[in-house]
Formats: structure tokens, sequence, C-alpha cells
């Protein structure tokens, strides 16, 4: 095994992916790609990659997948749920990471997770957040913002009477692309910082859902309308439009969260880290508009 290597974790996951290409682009090497099924990333192995097996659920194998690493990225895993395992998960990874004695661990977060009203999504985030600061010299932790996907999920809400409900009220999300919190994750692997820090990584700017709406009008030539609701109707008009119950209670405890500003402001954090700035709202509605 080669030393003084990049680690990047999860690495079959769509995160994880376009992580290593950032790296990759960058010239980072030696990078190593950990996955619980290193079957699926066989493709990474003739691009100079190495591909080693790691799952956070079996703690003992891995010491051997993160051996050599000088920086480690440990993407949160999307298990969720109230019996604690993602932060065992994540718990199981942190020791590893620090027992192999890898100098700095960057961590994927989100956005304000020690405060954040989005108990459910942010909770085993705050926890693995502590455990950080407890057991880890060295790290970063990435809160990011919702995925744009969030905004093209708002926009499938369209009704048939061409109205797209929501129960977010007059706050917004300061949307970032996938894309570039894999931009942000590189950088973070790639320089020399030693230390503890937090950052919030959002896009340029907070976009209500009025706002968005007549994004994808201009771009989809439509005529949407944004209809403001309570949280207890939009449940019930997502439950309505077929969603399962679970799912449509879920998206409205999200408005819910977002209405008392948890994915906001829009921060400085993302062009500080990478000397970029991220893509615009719309600029990249239109890419993900066209790529469907």
């Amino acid at each position: 095994m080669q030393s003084s290597s990049i680690v990047v974790s999860g690495a079959s996951g769509k995160l994880g992916r376009l992580v290593i290409a950032q790296l990759a682009a960058r010239r980072a090497s030696p990078i190593v790609a950990v996955s619980r099924n290193p079957e699926s990333i066989a493709d990474l192995g003739p691009k100079g990659i190495e591909i080693r097996r790691g799952d956070f659920d079996d703690p003992s194998g891995l010491g051997e997948a993160f051996a050599g690493a000088s920086r480690i990225l440990i993407i949160s895993t999307n298990v969720l749920g109230p019996d604690g395992r993602r932060v065992r998960q994540h718990e199981n990874a942190i020791r590893a990471a620090v027992t192999a004695n890898v100098a700095h661990i960057v961590y994927t977060s989100i956005l304000h997770a020690s405060t954040s009203p989005l108990a459910a999504m942010a909770s085993d985030h705050a926890a693995t957040e502590r455990m950080l600061a407890d057991l880890a010299p060295s790290f970063t932790v990435l809160r990011n913002a919702f995925y744009l996907d969030m905004a093209l999920a708002i926009l499938q809400r369209a009704r048939a009477d061409a109205t797209v409900p929501f129960a977010s009220g007059a706050a917004g999300v300061a949307y970032i692309t996938r894309e570039d919190c894999a931009i942000a994750a590189a950088a973070a692997l790639m320089t020399d910082f030693v230390g503890q820090r937090i950052l919030e990584v959002t896009g340029q700017d907070v976009v209500a859902v009025p706002r968005l709406v007549q994004m994808a009008n201009r771009l989809n030539h439509s005529a949407l309308t944004a209809l403001p609701v309570s949280i207890e109707e939009l449940g019930a008009r997502l439950k309505a439009s077929g969603l399962p119950p679970a799912m449509a209670g879920m998206f409205a405890a999200l408005d819910a969260g977002i209405a008392t500003g948890a994915m906001q402001p829009a921060t400085e954090d993302f062009k500080t880290l990478t000397n970029q700035i991220p893509e615009a709202v719309e600029l990249a509605l239109r890419r993900y508009l066209a790529a469907r």
C-alpha cells in the first residue's frame, strides 16, 4: 500500500465519484477509493485509482482500508432512522482514521447541523461533529446546503392546474450543486490546513419557491404558479398526488424547516475554500433540466 494517499470513502456514490474525478483532474496522487462494494467501482482501477473494501458497519476492516492515508474524506452515510446506526458508522470510521494516524479528516455534514430545526436530518451530523471535536486533532467539516436536486423535487410538485404548492413562506434555500460540493471536498483534501474548522457550504444566493418557479417558467416556457399553503395542507396535497404518507410527511417537514431559515443564508465559505464562485442556481437548473 502506498503512503500519504488521499482516501475517499463512499466512492461508489454520486458525490464520492465526483470527488474522485476532481482529485484526478487536479493530479492528486495517490488516490484510494473505498467502498463496501468494491466491485461497483472496478472501473476506477484502470484510471490509476487504488480500490479497497471498507464497510463502516465492520470496523475490523477499516484499519486496512485507511492505511497510509494522509487525508481522508468521510462521506456521511445515507442510513436514516432512530436506532443510532448512522452515528455508530461514523464513529467507526473516525476512530479507524485516528488509529491509522490520518493527518486530517474531512466530513460531509448539513448546513447549521448543531442548531438546525431539521432535527431528523441534522441530529446524526451534529453528533458526528461532536465526535470529531473529541477524537480528531485535525478536521474540516463541510456543512453542505441542500443539493439542487431538492429544487427539482419541489418543481415536480406541480399539479394539473399548474400550481406548485409550498409551505416554506418567504424563506428559501441557498442551493448548491453536488458538483460544487465535490469541488469543495477536493479542495479541503488537497490543502495543507491543519486544525479544526467548520465551513457552511452554500450557493451564491437564497432562492425561495416563487423565484424558483419563475426560473423554471423562463427555462421551460411554462406557466407554473407558486401556491403558498399550510404545512398540513402541503402534506395532504403531496399524499393526494400519490406520494407515500411517510415521504409526503418528510417533504412537508422539510418545508417547515426551510421556513425557519434552515437552509439560509448564503455564505462565502465555498469561495474562500476553493477560490471559485459556486454555480448560479438558474444556470445549474438549465443544465439539469436539459439533461432530463
